[in-house]
């Protein structure tokens, strides 16, 4: 639509755009003027640009979820009285020295203003105030995908992008001019096209919610039969609203912890275990824990130096007792352990979306391994050894899977101007254990979910299998406590008692650990799913 305005004099006219990314902005900065014949020229505000959408699983809108109105105004003294009552005079000051500027100006409104010096626009917010997914999704840098989302799918999401520009005529010293009118350039039509996600936006609301006092870390949810990330979330979460804001928060919010690598630690006993198994070792043979044991001339201790006594592979992994798993490196050779860790996902980068990886997964090498002190540590989840959070929930969906290892992804299709959505292929699935192999594990960390270290933070209302983790990241606050790795990785089960979901919860904190607590409410609220 063009509406155009009765100019008094012939103009050159000079285009000036001001980005506004997503929100209405009462300033406009970067002003130059052109001096044409009638000292007269012409002032351009970009109210907004139009993009794709995207959606969660059941198309459902995770961004473009609302809209609101934005007033293009020429300041004078009636129009700006009326902009009073629009903006419930919250913006008094703002307006007082709009009108004191004489530039044209957008604004915020509530309602819909009538006035011959103001026009008055319906576009989409692109981020809630809160966004769910928000690392995952990213955000916009003049208007273009700079993170996440919205960067691997730019071309798609920006593709015949409609806008809407607004152009004053102005004096010589760059005042509007009042009467003159303006000219209106609407091409705004957001369609239904974008991304579809594999999330669902209920459960990554819920996760956000449960894991609320989480300070720094990640949330991840997958469906154990598919792979499909059905949350990801990490904390604290990047405010696309307030980039500026962001940037100065020491937490470091634009970071994605769930593709970001961690040590393991006890989490990774899974893979030792499943490894032994797979080898034939036998799971019934004994080890006495007296709380430590020394390697090398190095003691290694079990969690505050508490002897577990006697131990097979099952209270062993019930008990996250460090020595067995040290010990049992020994018995089957660190170069078991790393294949399964290999089968399993680890020792490489992720791709969950175009562009979007995680760190690269790193696994002490062979020849380092050679090192009596190195395996001890890699036996547990210490030493070279990293893993992102939705890599370890893949390895832990293999197990709850049968043995079966499914690449998590977050990429369900794509979404064309009708609504309709071209599914992208699922990634194929690959046999890393047996199905005994994977039954006695489940076996083992369904125990440690009822009566082990995982126990204060085991659901509720469904039955789950957990294995929990504390790993020692090197890193101490100003008052000298060691930050932690806090783990809690496990899968929820249907009425049958198959499992359904994985869940992989992390925090990076050198105080309590909030992980067990949202554990158990996530899952106590993914059972209505079940």
């Amino acid at each position: 639509m063009i509406r155009r305005a009765i100019l008094s004099y012939a103009l050159v006219m000079v285009l000036l755009t001001v980005s506004i990314l997503g929100t209405a902005s009462a300033s406009v900065s970067g002003e130059s003027y052109t001096e044409v014949v009638g000292q007269q020229s012409m002032y351009t505000l970009h109210v907004a640009s139009s993009r794709g959408t995207v959606y969660d699983r059941n198309l459902v809108p995770l961004t473009n979820t609302s809209q609101y109105l934005v007033a293009a105004v020429v300041p004078d003294v009636d129009s700006l009285s009326r902009l009073h009552a629009a903006t419930n005079g919250e913006k008094r000051e703002e307006l007082r020295l709009a009108l004191e500027s004489e530039k044209p100006f957008l604004v915020e409104v509530e309602t819909p203003v009538s006035d011959k010096n103001i026009e008055t626009f319906s576009i989409f917010r692109r981020y809630e105030e809160k966004q769910p997914a928000a690392n995952l999704i990213g955000y916009l840098e003049n208007e273009k995908g700079a993170d996440g989302i919205e960067y691997s799918f730019e071309d798609l999401l920006s593709q015949e992008q409609g806008k809407i520009d607004v152009h004053f005529a102005i004096n010589a010293v760059g005042g509007a001019i009042s009467g003159e009118g303006m000219l209106v350039e609407n091409s705004y039509q957001p369609g239904k096209s974008g991304v579809a996600l594999t999330l669902d936006r209920d459960v990554q609301i819920a996760v956000e919610d449960a894991c609320a006092e989480i300070g720094k870390g990640a949330a991840v949810v997958l469906r154990v039969e598919t792979g499909e990330v059905l949350a990801s979330a990490s904390f604290p979460a990047v405010d696309p609203n307030r980039l500026a804001e962001s940037m100065t928060d020491e937490n470091a919010p634009f970071l994605n912890r769930v593709l970001c690598g961690y040590a393991p630690g006890s989490v990774f006993k899974l893979v030792g275990a499943a490894a032994a198994l797979e080898g034939g070792y036998d799971y019934r043979e004994t080890y006495v824990c007296k709380g430590s044991t020394e390697v090398d001339g190095l003691e290694f201790s079990c969690y505050e130096g508490i002897p577990h006594g006697e131990v097979n592979l099952h209270t062993a992994l019930r008990k996250s007792c460090n020595g067995y798993f040290i010990h049992l490196a020994e018995k089957i050779g660190a170069g078991a352990i790393l294949e399964m860790a290999r089968r399993l996902g680890f020792g490489e980068s992720l791709e969950l979306a175009p562009a979007m990886y995680t760190d690269e997964s790193t696994l002490s090498s062979e020849l380092a391994l050679m090192n009596p002190r190195a395996r001890a540590n890699f036996a547990f989840g210490q030493g070279d050894t990293l893993v992102s959070p939705v890599q370890l929930a893949g390895a832990v969906s293999a197990i709850a899977s049968g043995g079966e290892y499914k690449k998590p992804y977050v990429i369900y299709g794509t979404v064309d101007e009708t609504g309709v959505v071209k599914e992208e292929p699922v990634p194929e699935s690959v046999t890393v254990m047996r199905r005994t192999t994977a039954n006695r594990l489940m076996a083992y960390m369904e125990s440690t979910a009822r009566y082990g270290t995982a126990r204060v933070g085991a659901p509720t209302r469904c039955k789950s299998g957990i294995k929990t983790g504390t790993a020692q990241t090197g890193a101490f606050t100003e008052g000298g406590e060691e930050i932690l790795n806090y783990w809690y990785a496990g899968y929820l089960c249907d009425r049958e008692g198959v499992p359904v979901y994985t869940v992989v919860l992390l925090e990076e904190t050198a105080g309590e650990s909030h992980t067990a607590e949202a554990f158990r409410k996530i899952g106590d609220f993914l059972a209505d799913f079940i």
